[in-house]
């Protein structure tokens, strides 16, 4: 058996992709993708990550894209981007996915395990993907996020998976050469989402200097726990994808 903690489809032979926008998804191609926090990868080869419109999933495309990991969004808890390329996301705890290998679905994980331990997934994109091919991403994510808490806004009682979001609040932030968001519980502390953020990517963050901006495009401090109400009290009650921070 060949080392788990890589799946190299280097052999497989060349393949073209183009970073692009299909009618069913937007993909990224990616060079490597690093599965945090353990050291497995899967390596330069024909890869690429789709995200589905109609489905709200992502996928992990390997082997020349005949094998897909399906992973759906409301198993991520988060993801960063950075202005020298990279994306990552991070996932909730044994978070849900299903396999698939030319186009059929299957049981049979064709990662060989490699993401049982995964917290966040780390993409390197390839040189053709630029900024505005990786911002397309935190576009989709926020108009998911704003779906949900518009239907779940207008929609009493609602059943479906998404429900369980209306308790979560979508926390955009901007930091330095950085930016991205993550999903935390509605009820969250001020102290409490800047340790969220700084844990979950590495940061260190003067929580002293942390900023919003509001609906009117204002940059207003949050000097204090009211001021961080107002600020979750305000993304709540529009049509925005969540509050937006500034963090130094």
């Amino acid at each position: 058996m060949g080392d788990r903690r890589s799946f190299n489809t280097a052999s497989i032979g060349p393949h073209t992709f183009s970073c692009a926008q299909h009618n069913e998804y937007y993909r990224l191609d990616c060079k490597l993708i690093k599965i945090r926090p353990t050291i497995g990868s899967f390596d330069d080869g024909n890869m690429a990550v789709r995200f589905h419109h109609s489905t709200n999933e992502m996928s992990l495309c390997l082997n020349a894209l005949k094998n897909e990991v399906f992973i759906p969004y409301d198993q991520l808890t988060g993801f960063r981007i950075a202005e020298y390329k990279e994306l990552e996301v991070s996932l909730l705890p044994n978070f849900k996915r299903r396999y698939y290998q030319n186009g059929i679905e299957v049981r049979v994980d064709p990662t060989n395990g490699l993401l049982e331990k995964a917290a966040s997934l780390l993409i390197i994109p390839r040189k053709n993907v630029n900024l505005a091919n990786l911002l397309m991403i935190e576009n989709i994510i926020g108009k998911y996020r704003i779906d949900i808490s518009l239907t779940n806004n207008t929609i009493p009682g609602v059943q479906d998976d998404s429900a369980n979001l209306s308790d979560e609040i979508y926390v955009k932030f901007f930091m330095n050469a950085e930016r991205g968001g993550v999903i935390v519980p509605q009820g969250i502390s001020l102290d409490r989402i800047i340790q969220t953020i700084a844990e979950r990517f590495h940061f260190n963050i003067n929580s002293n200097l942390t900023t919003y901006k509001n609906g009117k495009g204002v940059i207003i401090a949050i000097r204090d726990e009211e001021d961080w109400r107002v600020a979750k009290w305000e993304s709540r009650y529009s049509k925005k994808a969540g509050v937006e921070l500034h963090l130094i």
